[in-house]
């Protein structure tokens, strides 16, 4: 687990915190943004849930972030890129991040960054070398600031449309470590009687 102010970053390891993923994922990719029908129920499971993991920021209880991740092919990503065989390619071994999803007033906190930083121990932890993503057109920019190349052009899915993109880890790494000092210091400057440590990406404090 990893806290970063009021944000607590874990895997989802309870029915609630699983139940929840599938309703923010509902809100997300089916009235947001509308890329599946609406099942009419309140919910949207993953068709790779049976082997996703799950990554969550909570806040106050409650499940205000998601990203869900897997390194078994087939890779979704596959089906959008021009020439797939560069996931296979020697040397490489892709995690891919099936989901995103956070909840409107969180985006502009540190939900995301934390929810990456979590990720991103579990992607060295279990040898993987790259992150695949498809990202949302309009989000494009948001990824390449993070490090994110594109695979191949963008691709249309219900009315939404997705670019297949990378990173290796070792960008991310530097780039996730930027951002989540700047917000551990910005979380510390609004606690009350705040005094002189940084939240470390790791959670813990450094004088």
């Amino acid at each position: 687990m990893t806290r970063v102010g009021p944000y607590l970053f874990k895997f989802a390891d309870a029915a609630d915190e699983v139940d929840q993923v599938h309703r923010l994922n509902y809100r997300t990719f089916v009235r947001e943004i509308p890329q599946h029908a609406d099942p009419g129920t309140g919910r949207l499971v993953d068709k790779f849930h049976h082997k996703n993991t799950y990554v969550i920021a909570v806040r106050d209880g409650r499940v205000v972030g998601m990203l869900a991740i897997h390194g078994t092919p087939p890779f979704s990503v596959a089906g959008r890129l021009p020439d797939p065989a560069v996931l296979s390619a020697p040397g490489v071994r892709p995690l891919e991040v099936r989901l995103l999803a956070v909840e409107p007033e969180d985006r502009s906190g540190p939900a995301m960054v934390g929810m990456c930083w979590h990720m991103l121990d579990f992607a060295r932890e279990h040898g993987h070398t790259h992150l695949i993503v498809s990202g949302v057109e309009s989000q494009k920019a948001l990824y390449a600031h993070m490090g994110f190349q594109p695979l191949g052009p963008p691709v249309g899915s219900g009315e939404a449309t997705f670019t297949p993109m990378w990173v290796p880890l070792g960008e991310l790494h530097e780039t996730l470590s930027r951002l989540i000092r700047l917000w551990g210091r910005r979380v510390e400057r609004r606690a009350p009687g705040a005094g002189g440590h940084e939240p470390t990406p790791n959670g813990g404090t450094t004088p």
